[in-house]
């Protein structure tokens, strides 16, 4: 017998996330998810470690349902072109197209951080 913790923690990412096999519930943990996303904001006693994880966590379930955001492939070519890439790789492709979501990601954290503290 063999433990295998990656494969059960796989099993349980498909289960909390997609609802199982079925994937019947998908479409709905994906709104909740979005939903969540939109409507988070730091604490106002919150730390900003204790934020960034929060955000950071719903960020990974977003990645493992599938949602991603700012996968503009113009942004994508305007930035390689800027960096002088013209004809690029699909590494570089696939490099530069999540760094455009980091990017994005980056601001909306900045923005849902308390301006205040």
């Amino acid at each position: 017998m063999t433990l295998d913790s990656m494969g059960l923690l796989a099993l349980i990412k498909k289960l909390v996330y997609t609802g199982g096999a079925n994937n019947k519930h998908i479409q709905h943990n994906k709104a909740m998810t979005i939903m969540k996303l939109m409507t988070l904001y730091q604490d106002k006693l919150q730390e900003i470690q204790e934020f960034r994880d929060q955000y950071m966590a719903i960020r990974k379930v977003c990645s493992e349902l599938g949602i991603s955001f700012g996968r503009c492939k113009d942004h994508t070519k305007a930035m390689l072109t800027k960096q002088g890439i013209t004809e690029p790789t699909t590494a570089q492709l696939k490099d530069t197209i999540k760094k455009v979501e980091d990017e994005l990601h980056a601001i909306i954290f900045m923005y849902k951080t308390d301006r205040a503290r």
